[in-house]
């Protein structure tokens, strides 16, 4: 409460946000011309307890559990976006938008019968559209906490459980999020009577969340690794652009290509969805190059999803490492 005060504000989920929004103030400088400085840290400095009545100090508490950590980590974080309204309208707002554009290209096809020239369409917006929110989620929620990670992580804050708090949050977020895309893009148009393994709405919807969630994890990468916020931007840019070609769904990739795009969640979540409507099958002759990515088989369908799940890992283990090489102190991890 005393903390508050210190500050003038209302929550600490302010007051993390005082730290982000004003990144030159000198927050030391204006503690130690505070009284709470004078009060609690100068009178200790400078005082000298006689001989006979002296003490060894305490020692530190011992720090608290990844479990706890995590538990306190997601609460903040949840605080914190749920103080920022215009952060949620954000939120709110970008699936319906895009889920709209997705549903004016689905047509009256949508994704089922046989020469249907804008399901591959259909699937490609999607698939962007899915990337781009999952991105844009959390290419800056690590690099713009910077400074805070770096104080909480000399004091023992493990990396892993700072991340995994990231994941969760968002990871969830980002779930509702493209099952808004789904649900407004395809949800009413024709669908395939069944997918390669569940029913076709179902299969869809899954493979859409798995690759946002992907993509949001390659977010925090890019988060991990740039050194300022004003950076995240371009290459978020750069990202979207580099699924839409490395898709597989916008032209035939050609060798050297290929190969790199089994780096890219959306080579597989187009193939995911692909492969539950069928593509090669019901895609108009010269709309595009089949592939036996695309094969309507339960198999097929189980690779592509796999394969996006260990990007997401993958991304997120690369995350970690980062992390822990940013941290200075201890060396929790």
């Amino acid at each position: 409460a005393e903390g508050l005060r210190y500050f003038g504000k209302q929550s600490w989920a302010e007051v993390f946000q005082a730290f982000d929004a004003q990144p030159d103030r000198d927050w030391q400088g204006d503690f130690k011309r505070s009284s709470c400085y004078r009060e609690y840290v100068a009178s200790g400095l400078t005082s000298r307890a006689p001989e006979s009545t002296h003490r060894a100090p305490e020692p530190p508490p011992a720090p608290r559990s990844r479990l706890a950590q995590l538990s306190t980590l997601c609460r903040r974080y949840l605080a914190v976006i749920a103080s920022d309204r215009n952060y949620l309208i954000v939120l709110a707002v970008l699936p319906i938008l895009l889920g709209a554009l997705i549903r004016q290209f689905a047509g009256s096809g949508g994704l089922a019968g046989l020469n249907n020239k804008s399901a591959q369409q259909t699937l490609l917006v999607l698939v962007i559209c899915a990337c781009f929110t999952g991105a844009a989620n959390s290419v800056r929620e690590l690099v713009k906490e910077r400074p805070i990670y770096s104080r909480e992580r000399a004091a023992g804050l493990s990396a892993g459980a700072y991340l995994l708090s990231k994941l969760l949050v968002l990871g969830l977020i980002t779930g509702v999020q493209a099952a808004v895309l789904v649900a407004l893009g395809v949800v009413g148009k024709p669908l395939p009577a069944h997918g390669s393994l569940l029913p076709a709405l179902p299969e869809l919807l899954l493979a859409i969340v798995v690759l946002a969630i992907a993509c949001m994890a390659l977010g925090l990468l890019v988060s991990a690794i740039v050194n300022t916020s004003e950076k995240t931007m371009p290459v978020l840019v750069l990202l979207s652009m580099a699924q839409v070609i490395l898709s597989g769904g916008l032209l035939a990739l050609s060798v050297g290509l290929n190969q790199l795009s089994w780096l890219t969640p959306a080579r597989w979540g187009f193939a995911a969805t692909a492969s539950t409507v069928n593509l090669n099958v019901i895609s108009a002759p010269g709309i595009v190059t089949r592939s036996p990515l695309w094969d309507h088989k339960p198999s097929t369908w189980l690779m592509d999803m796999g394969l996006q799940i260990l990007l997401a890992v993958l991304f997120s283990l690369v995350a970690w490492w980062r992390l822990v090489r940013l941290s200075p102190g201890r060396t929790r991890r």
